[in-house]
């Protein structure tokens, strides 16, 4: 393994220089909390780069197995993410790279944005959901008032379930999308919900209920005067909340699994 470089970075090495598949047996795996996340992410990265060219085939999952002294369970949990972006193919006669243009056509963004840095979520969700608040304003009836207000009700009731919380959170927030019209938004929206909602439970684990209700309050004002920019700049602020007590609950963590 060179110097300075990570196992997977190596392992990545290795298959770009077209190293005989022997030289994995010397790899040794020291950090094995996320190994499959770490393994899933460094192949995806050397697939969409080309390092790993369509038609790739991967060593037989037993050998690889052994070469970097993990479980198949490891190895099979970061194939599983890979297949599910439609990145390799399975089959009994063993793991490819799929074809470039099929990849790009079919690849599952819910499942590129779970593994990707909390902070380009966040990134994406400023980018994304200030621009809905700002259209959403500018369509926003009566009837969509209210059952925005009523989304609210509903997360004051279950404020003691983080669970519950979350759910309506995230309601709120489609529900904007929905109103400016636009299905795409929507869509885009729904494309990141699972990691949307794992950052947004950890979020209410941390007691961002209180703060997260007054933000929607003053967004749901926002639309009632039909007030483009306030709706724009009350919903930045509002992320901005989120994010700062998701960085705190990451950074717990990290500092916890260091312990």
């Amino acid at each position: 393994m060179r110097d300075g470089g990570t196992v997977m970075e190596d392992i990545v090495d290795i298959v770009q220089t077209g190293s005989p598949p022997d030289v994995f047996s010397e790899i040794s795996l020291s950090n094995r909390s996320r190994l499959s996340e770490e393994l899933f992410i460094k192949l995806r990265d050397a697939i969409l780069s080309g390092a790993l060219p369509s038609g790739y085939v991967f060593p037989n999952e037993n050998d690889l197995c052994k070469r970097l002294d993990i479980g198949r369970s490891t190895l099979r949990e970061a194939y599983a993410a890979l297949e599910a972006m439609n990145l390799i193919a399975r089959s009994r006669n063993g793991t490819l790279v799929n074809d470039a243009a099929g990849m790009r056509n079919t690849m599952n963004f819910d499942v590129i944005a779970q593994y990707t840095d909390p902070a380009h979520i966040m990134e994406f969700r400023q980018i994304l959901e200030v621009g809905i608040a700002s259209r959403a304003a500018l369509k926003a009836t009566a009837d969509d008032v209210e059952k925005l207000r009523e989304i609210v009700r509903q997360m004051e009731r279950h404020s003691s379930s983080n669970a519950a919380l979350t759910f309506y959170d995230f309601e709120f927030h489609s529900t904007l999308a929905r109103i400016t019209g636009n299905e795409l938004l929507l869509i885009a929206l729904r494309s990141i919900q699972l990691s949307y909602e794992r950052f947004v439970f950890m979020a209410f684990q941390k007691n961002l209920c209180a703060q997260s209700i007054k933000d929607h309050n003053e967004i749901i004002e926002a639309l009632l005067q039909n007030n483009s920019a306030r709706a724009a700049q009350s919903m930045l602020e509002h992320l901005n909340h989120v994010s700062r007590v998701v960085d705190s609950s990451l950074a717990d963590d990290r500092e916890s699994g260091q312990n």
